[in-house]
């Protein structure tokens, strides 16, 4: 396993300030069968420029009109050569033995498909630990995915084995919760399994918090049409139950920001955004 080459996966839009240390956190990386393909989805500032500047044959240069997040990864996809698949955003960090650590998971655990680990939250000049996560569930992971339990899940920090020639997708028709969704479509019958050691660095840049929300709020509702188009993935009651889970989290998350009047609309059922977009197939 130690010799199987990960093929790491990084969209970039307008993200000078961070990707050369998220490059950097890469080639730090004590596993050195490793692939980092870099789609810079039509960044207006220097992020091209700086991904280019590193001179490793592993690294790759994918320069595209902008896509959005799942556009980029599926540039990534389409170009990819190994059948272990990381995904790295262009702002965060992969610590020291992150891909080392879910290879030896993978290596004891045959049967396991997705390998996931613990992931630190840091502000974002990565100088304070806000919050650390540890995943806490193995098995096969989608009736947790669609409960939103957060047992199994935090983010594209999953390690994926994938079935030969395999080639999955992420939806391009949501902005946000597109990495659920992916997860999701890939989880039915394999397992999965974790690390305690961390993985994963996230960077909390502080983005707009209505922006995050509303697009947040809209993804969920993108994959509950997903869910409701595919019952051979949910059951009824699973799907019913992603309906409540999301309008608590948007109760809880409008509270906390400060937007009282979207909180009551969702608490009392009358709002949950539309999808921009059809639901793929």
């Amino acid at each position: 396993m130690s010799g199987d080459l990960i093929s790491i996966i990084m969209p970039a839009y307008n993200a000078e300030a961070y990707i050369g240390q998220a490059i950097r956190s890469v080639l730090d990386q004590d596993h050195e069968n490793w692939e980092l393909i870099v789609v810079n989805d039509g960044s207006t500032d220097r992020s091209g420029d700086i991904a280019g500047s590193f001179k490793d044959e592993r690294i790759r240069v994918i320069h595209q009109e902008n896509k959005g997040i799942g556009g980029a990864r599926n540039a990534g996809l389409a170009a990819m050569k190994g059948e272990l698949l990381a995904t790295l955003d262009a702002d965060d960090i992969l610590p020291a033995g992150s891909l080392s650590s879910r290879l030896a998971v993978l290596r004891d655990h045959p049967e396991a498909s997705f390998v996931d680990g613990s992931c630190v939250i840091m502000d974002r000049t990565l100088e304070q630990v806000i919050k650390d996560y540890v995943p806490d569930f193995e098995g096969e992971p989608l009736s947790e995915l669609v409960g939103i339990t957060g047992r199994c899940f935090f983010g594209t920090t999953w390690l994926i084995r994938l079935d030969k020639g395999m080639r999955p997708r992420f939806d391009e028709g949501t902005t946000h919760g597109e990495d659920l969704l992916f997860y999701m479509s890939l989880a039915k019958g394999r397992t999965y399994r974790y690390t305690t050691s961390p993985v994963y660095i996230y960077r909390r840049t502080g983005e707009s918090a209505m922006s995050d929300l509303d697009g947040l709020m809209r993804g969920y509702d993108h994959i509950l049409q997903w869910l409701i188009a595919r019952p051979e993935f949910a059951s009824q009651r699973e799907v019913d139950l992603f309906r409540r889970r999301t309008r608590a989290i948007a109760v809880k998350s409008y509270l906390k920001a400060g937007y009282i009047l979207k909180a009551v609309l969702y608490l009392i059922g009358l709002r949950r955004p539309r999808s921009r977009a059809p639901v793929t197939t």
